[in-house]
Parts: C-alpha cells; sequence; structure tokens
C-alpha cells in the first residue's frame, strides 16, 4: 500500500452519524487532587493532558477528544480512561471498535475541518454532530480495515498525532 492517499473513494459523514458524542465535565483547580488519572483540557499539545489527578474516569480509553473550545477543533485519540473538562467533546465510534490506527487516522481528518472554528465560533456539540468529514469508504460504510492499514503502514516507529497529520498532509491526492 502507497502512504499517497488517492481520495477517489472517500465519501461525506456527518460525524453524529458516525460517533455518540458526549461532553466533558469541568473540574475546579481546588478541586482536583494530584493523582495518576489524565486529565483533558483544551490545550494544542501534550496530547490535551493538563494535569493528573486523583478521581475516578468519567471516560473510558479508545475514544476521540476534540476541543469545542480554546484550542478549537485539536484532536486527540485517547487510549486511556480519563477526565475531560467540559470544554472538550468526547467521540466514541458506533457500530465499529476504535483502534489506535483508527483513531489517529480519523483526528488527522477532523484536524482538517478545524479552520471552521474558532474561540469566537465554538465547535458546539450540535455543530459537530452536523459536521461533515470526509472517509475512505468500502460498501458504503467508512472504511476502517483501510484507515487501519493506511496508518500501520506509515513505517512510523513511534506513532502519534503529530507525524500521522505530517505524513497525511504531505501524501494526500485527488
Amino acid at each position: 500500500m502507497s502512504n499517497y492517499i488517492n481520495m477517489s473513494n472517500w465519501k461525506p459523514y456527518k460525524i453524529g452519524d458516525i460517533f455518540t458524542i458526549t461532553k466533558g465535565k469541568r473540574l475546579t483547580k481546588e478541586n482536583m487532587v494530584p493523582g495518576n488519572l489524565n486529565y483533558l483540557g483544551a490545550i494544542s499539545d501534550n496530547n490535551a493532558v493538563r494535569e493528573k489527578i486523583e478521581a475516578e474516569p468519567l471516560h473510558n480509553g479508545n475514544c476521540i477528544t476534540v476541543n469545542y473550545n480554546g484550542s478549537v477543533g485539536e484532536a486527540f485519540y485517547q487510549s486511556e480512561p480519563f477526565w475531560a473538562t467540559d470544554d472538550i467533546n468526547i467521540l466514541e465510534l458506533n457500530n465499529a471498535t476504535m483502534t489506535e490506527n483508527i483513531g489517529l487516522f480519523i483526528c488527522t481528518v477532523i484536524r482538517h475541518n478545524k479552520y471552521r472554528f474558532s474561540y469566537g465560533r465554538k465547535w458546539t456539540m450540535e455543530k459537530m454532530k452536523e459536521s461533515i468529514i470526509y472517509l475512505p469508504t468500502k460498501n458504503e460504510k467508512p472504511d476502517f480495515q483501510y484507515m487501519e492499514d493506511y496508518i500501520n503502514n506509515l513505517g512510523i516507529n513511534h506513532i502519534n498525532s503529530k507525524n500521522v497529520k505530517m505524513n497525511m498532509d504531505n501524501n494526500i491526492s485527488s
């Protein structure tokens, strides 16, 4: 499989049709106790991890988090359980199993849509449900196996959001 992406078989999907979207929950600084659980904030780096807290996780891993406030449109794959601030929307895949590779692929696609939103035009849950992203398609459904294989074949020793984005940005063709 070539690293170049042929987008001729990509189709539009509403984010709300392929994901269940929930919102994070605010936790004030005075109520935070240092611990081992990732607390996600609406930041643009460190996989959105702002703090490590002592708390029960509110969300499971194997999902995508998208900032709708702060660094709007930043998307990160979360492998472990976490707590997210209410400035973040959590996307859990419907009718398919999220893997790290699928998550990284879709995060890159989502980030390509962040130019439509900003601090003054937040990507709220309602707007996100109606937002369209284009994904590789097979048999009129998202081709998750293609996404898995594409990331797997990048040949990157340590896969993370930044090197996947850089590779995909450089290899998209129509």
